[in-house]
């Protein structure tokens, strides 16, 4: 249940990203920018890695159901 529950808020947190609700990608950005070198990436650089987070909470929506 824990696995189904933590995938489905990776994957909402995802698509917000990807969306960029509330600008929320950019403001995560421009908070590690400001202590942090941030080399080559710019501000979207955080809506890809909604993706890598809708991903990684859909592999454990699928392992929570072999484990039910």
């Amino acid at each position: 249940m824990f696995l189904l529950i933590a995938g489905l808020v990776l994957i909402g947190f995802g698509v917000c990203l990807i969306a960029n609700v509330g600008e929320i990608a950019y403001r995560i950005f421009d908070f590690y920018a400001s202590f942090m070198n941030t080399g080559r990436a710019t501000r979207e650089t955080f809506r890809y890695v909604g993706i890598g987070g809708i991903l990684v909470g859909a592999l454990w929506v699928v392992a929570s159901f072999s484990l039910m």
